[in-house]
This record gives structure tokens, C-alpha cells and sequence, in this order.
């Protein structure tokens, strides 16, 4: 995505659930709940607001709550997404 944002100078709209990529592809980022906008900036920008050694999941939770819909922590979802990744 990098590559093709360098070589054509385009924008490119990205969806996901997973906030370290969106924190590493993104220059702009909006944090949506249910159904809305709630949070929008850089990711540094958004960090920074919460304070040192914040990450995305931090404002995600910051905007949002911990729990979602289905009861379940936003924190464990994330780190149950993130071992899947790495396990493959």
C-alpha cells in the first residue's frame, strides 16, 4: 500500500478492525462506533492526546469503552486477534 501510495500519489481508503495496521499505513485515522464517527486525526495526534506510551487500541477503548456489543472486553479480543495473527 505504501508503494503504491509513493508511485501514484493517491489515497487509499482502508478498512480494518486491526489498529496496529492502521497505525502503521495511516496518515489519517477515524475511530467509528456503531455506525458513527466518534474520533478522527493522525495516529500520533490521536495517541498523544491520551498521553505517553498510548496506542490506538488505548483510544479505541478511550472513545468507546472497553466492552463490546456482545459483553466481551475490547482488550481481549484484541490480544485474541493478535495471537491468530501470529500463530497464522
Amino acid at each position: 500500500m505504501e508503494e503504491l501510495r509513493a508511485d501514484y500519489g493517491t489515497t487509499i481508503f482502508l478498512t480494518t478492525h486491526f489498529l496496529e495496521e492502521a497505525d502503521s499505513l495511516c496518515n489519517r485515522v477515524a475511530i467509528m462506533n456503531r455506525g458513527k464517527v466518534i474520533a478522527t486525526g493522525t495516529p500520533t495526534d490521536l495517541k498523544a492526546a491520551l498521553g505517553t506510551n498510548a496506542t490506538l487500541d488505548d483510544v479505541f477503548i478511550h472513545y468507546t469503552g472497553d466492552e463490546l456489543a456482545s459483553g466481551v472486553s475490547y482488550r481481549d479480543t484484541a490480544k485474541t486477534r493478535r495471537n491468530a495473527r501470529r500463530l497464522g
